[in-house]
């Protein structure tokens, strides 16, 4: 059993999956309750607090992609199959569905030691997608307050995808480059 705990799998994995499957399930119960509806964006940032810690950040990344998978596509299929727990517009169940499809990818992309700088580029693109759904559905309702914020934060998590990518693609240039040049010794 103790090997279970120390096998990266395990770590990197599975308790992440089964945790983000733990609080999906109590995501759909708290957004029953009304307090914790109405405070939800402060309740999510406080959690994510822990990302500015740099031993937790890539667990909790890892716990974040795969629990906005799950809530995504469960949210996308409930709104498919006229389930309760849907109730998303048309253009929603497509892009939601999409959405945690990217999320679920990065996670799994995410799931090593030291994971490259792509999942983190495709999880903040997926996310900067969902802040422009939610600006749009905020716009039909003419909550103008709520359009600037999710213009703002579709704008931060675009920027955060475009330089995690762009970093990506030089730090992978700059060792291709340096292979290149041992090679050559």
């Amino acid at each position: 059993m103790g090997s279970l705990w120390r096998s990266e799998a395990w770590r990197y994995r599975w308790l992440p999956l089964w945790l983000a499957v733990a609080g999906t399930i109590a995501l759909f119960w708290l957004q029953e309750v009304g307090i914790f509806r109405r405070h939800a964006l402060l309740l999510a940032l406080l959690m994510g607090m822990g990302f500015f810690h740099p031993t937790l950040r890539h667990p909790l990344l890892i716990l974040f992609g795969y629990g906005l998978s799950l809530y995504f596509l469960t949210k996308s299929l409930g709104t498919w199959m006229h389930m309760p727990f849907g109730g998303l517009g048309e253009m929603e169940r497509w892009l939601w569905g999409l959405i945690g499809l990217m999320c679920g990818i990065s996670a799994l992309g995410m799931g090593r030691p030291t994971p490259p700088r792509w999942p983190v580029a495709l999880l903040m693109f997926a996310l900067g997608l969902y802040f422009v759904t939610y600006t749009y559905r905020e716009g039909t309702m003419g909550n103008m307050l709520q359009v600037i914020a999710g213009a703002g934060l579709a704008t931060v998590a675009f920027v955060a995808a475009l330089v995690n990518a762009i970093e990506g693609w030089a730090h992978t240039r700059k060792t291709k480059k340096g292979i290149l040049l041992k090679s050559q010794d």
